[in-house]
């Protein structure tokens, strides 16, 4: 983020400006990208390496892997200059030849290049069909090889390991190199070293100078061992920088989580027993095994003098909202009142239309209250609360306004809590009562099933339940994947046939009007197409930027059966129930992540008729997903979800395919930076983590010893920047 505080004391005392090479308007695009610092540019960890210590001889490239980093030397035979377009040297040693490219060149650079000159170059190889071995866009070392001069025996010297960093807009990659060479030469050995030397002995990990100077300036005698752990991210210095991050993470949760233990709670007394047996009779169906479980766990808590912290997850489908009902039931019983949550206010109508007959079997009062509430109810419903008879308030941010005061709140639930920041979480758990200054209990939900990998790094200061058992009735839903030139026809057969079978069908489209890019799908074409080729069905059409009433009285209309096709954005990703929905087209599904997909496929097949055809997923890829579409990251997740519906296996895969920055959409909001974001593969390194801070924290709870004073002002340090990020994304 730019502006974010420093990630070590160095940061916050030398401006980036101070280094050689960050000159006034490349400091101003590299404050653009948070490296405002020293320290920020000791973090910015290289994404790979090239091992340039040798040469490689033109004649020797066929017995190179393809896509690997080659240092080569050659004359110059021919250049070929496009203007505007591309750039093409030829070089040759003896018989052997290779083509290096340059797409979109300045017009001056093939100067560089002159008949019968020797230029070296590195780049990753590539060979062209006839076998000829191409350089893309290649890095011109002319220069620096030629003063490096000759190894031992005579031969041609390389210039090292070289490490590769994502690129700044607007700064050269040389320039960044020279710039965070700069920072490792003159102020490595003044970071602070986060980790306590007691841990960094018992866990054998290098000092935190040690471990950037070989991450950023490999050794050049480093074995192929080594080189290899730099390139995976799994040598000891990533595993000492990646441990940290964690560590930060593990005890600035931890002492939050132990802050919100010492407050008092808001016991929610009425018999757990009692308020079960009405539940169940309110409830229009029996719950399952897994929904008893986790309503115990949330009922356990609530009893008890300490502020419930409760992270609940389940599957698409899986019944959170009986759990939740269950929840706000033990505290309406016990004469208190509950705040609800949802991102989007189609998710809070959604919940209002659910838990008002269950909750008025109980004798509790439901209230909706959105940004989209005419002022004068929105008064009175204002007033109500403030008289404490309203049991269960359900709406969007708009609950954290300082004018909605509930004097008796002894839960808030927040649903889909991806969709907001550690920050507003704080607020809900901050929202006192008027009256005790007892903490509300707190229950978090997600349809996004977490690795536990990950729900331990993002909730770590939340105890967790998991809905793991699916309602009975609930059938698989049928996936296949559509492609090519005919994928269009052949979805729009799909539509027909389901309509001629009085099935409803949903059509998602990635954007509402313009296109991310060319070619793309949008819903309103998409609606206008299908109101012509599929008349005289009934085509409907919702997306984010119609008003609540419009978007409501479409979602009301396709639920009863008034329209036939439902053209929507992913407005409909949760909270939508229509149960005779059992036909989703995805268009352009190569745009949507794994969880995404996932959220989406179970809209349909929501009913319970078993004598009803079963429920189909199509996901289309668009026109310009590529020839060798099989290979795209695109494609191995179309692959993934529609080899099975299991939502914790898909969110594993989305996982090691893209990290966990990705697998919500969004960066986790209130929580620091990890330079390591994909977690793949570090559930070892986790669980290191967590032993070490309850470790640190039973011998020193307030950090407050000399060798804990580092790591103290870490985690003072980067929350603080948390909560700025926290706020904004809020």
């Amino acid at each position: 983020m730019p502006g974010e505080p420093s990630w070590s004391n160095v940061g916050s005392l030398v401006s980036v400006s101070s280094l050689p090479g960050a000159g006034p308007a490349t400091s101003a695009r590299l404050v653009e990208q948070g490296l405002c610092t020293v320290g920020d540019v000791l973090s910015y960890v290289p994404r790979g390496y090239d091992d340039l210590r040798t040469v490689t001889p033109l004649a020797a490239l066929g017995g190179k892997a393809e896509g690997s980093v080659v240092l080569v030397r050659g004359t110059v035979a021919r250049v070929n200059v496009f203007p505007g377009r591309f750039l093409m040297v030829y070089l040759q040693d003896g018989a052997a030849r290779l083509t290096a490219r340059w797409f979109r060149v300045p017009g001056g650079m093939s100067r560089a290049f002159q008949k019968g000159q020797e230029v070296v170059l590195a780049g990753p190889l590539r060979f062209d069909a006839d076998g000829q071995a191409t350089l893309a866009h290649p890095t011109n070392l002319t220069g620096a090889l030629g003063a490096a001069g000759a190894n031992e025996s005579g031969g041609p010297r390389g210039l090292g390991i070289r490490s590769r960093y994502a690129p700044v807009p607007g700064v050269a990659g040389r320039v960044l190199e020279r710039i965070i060479a700069a920072a490792v030469d003159r102020h490595v050995d003044d970071v602070p070293d986060v980790l306590p030397p007691a841990t960094r002995a018992r866990l054998g990990l290098p000092s935190i100078a040690e471990s950037l100077r070989q991450i950023h300036r490999p050794d050049p005698e480093a074995s192929r061992e080594l080189l290899d752990a730099l390139v995976a991210g799994r040598s000891d210095a990533h595993r000492r920088l990646a441990l940290e991050d964690l560590l930060v993470i593990q005890v600035g949760l931890a002492r939050r989580h132990a802050e919100a233990r010492r407050r008092p709670g808001c016991p929610c007394d009425a018999s757990p027993v009692a308020v079960l047996e009405r539940v169940t009779s309110a409830l229009p169906f029996a719950p399952t095994g897994a929904q008893l479980r986790c309503m115990a766990d949330v009922q356990r808590d609530m009893v008890g003098p300490r502020p419930m912290q409760r992270l609940l997850v389940g599957d698409v489908g899986s019944g959170k909202t009986a759990v939740a009902f269950a929840a706000a039931a033990q505290a309406g019983l016990s004469g208190g009142q509950t705040l609800l949550m949802a991102p989007t206010e189609i998710l809070a109508e959604q919940h209002a239309r659910t838990l008002e007959p269950w909750a008025s079997r109980l004798g509790l009062r439901v209230a909706l209250l959105t940004a989209s509430t005419p002022r004068p109810q929105r008064e009175s419903l204002l007033a109500l609360a403030r008289a404490g008879r309203i049991a269960i308030l359900i709406g969007t941010q708009a609950l954290l306004a300082d004018r909605v005061v509930l004097p008796s709140l002894r839960l808030a639930i927040v649903d889909e809590q991806h969709r907001f920041g550690v920050a507003q979480r704080a607020r809900l758990r901050g929202r006192d009562d008027a009256d005790s200054g007892q903490s509300p209990h707190l229950l978090v939900m997600t349809a996004t099933p977490i690795p536990r990998t990950l729900a331990f790094t993002l909730y770590g200061d939340l105890a967790l339940s998991v809905l793991d058992e699916m309602p009975p009735g609930r059938r698989p839903v049928g996936t296949r994947i559509l492609k090519g030139e005919n994928a269009r026809r052949d979805s729009e057969n799909a539509i027909r046939d389901a309509v001629a079978n009085a099935r409803r069908v949903f059509v998602v489209c990635p954007v509402r009007e313009i296109s991310a890019r060319e070619g793309g799908v949008t819903a309103v074409e998409r609606h206008r197409e299908l109101e012509t080729t599929l008349a005289p069905a009934r085509v409907g059409l919702v997306h984010g930027a119609m008003d609540a009433r419009s978007k409501d009285a479409a979602l009301r209309a396709f639920a009863a059966g008034r329209l036939d096709v439902l053209v929507a954005t992913t407005v409909i990703e949760v909270g939508i129930d229509v149960p005779e929905a059992s036909l989703m087209v995805v268009e352009e599904a190569e745009r949507f992540g794994l969880a995404q997909l996932h959220q989406l496929r179970g809209r349909v097949g929501r009913g319970t008729d078993a004598a009803a055809p079963a429920a189909e997923c199509i996901l289309t890829m668009g026109a310009n997903a590529g020839m060798d579409a099989e290979t795209t990251d695109a494609a191995r997740r179309l692959a993934v979800v529609a080899s099975t519906h299991d939502g914790f296996r898909i969110a594993e895969a989305d996982l090691e395919l893209r990290g966990c920055g990705d697998l919500f959409g969004v960066k986790q909001a209130g929580l620091p930076r990890l330079r390591f974001p994909d977690l793949a593969g570090m559930g070892r390194l986790l669980d290191l983590a967590r032993g070490e801070a309850t470790r640190i924290l039973e011998e020193d709870p307030a950090l407050e010893s000399m060798e804990h004073q580092p790591l103290r002002a870490a985690i003072d340090s980067r929350w603080a920047a948390a909560e700025i990020f926290g706020e904004e994304a809020g």
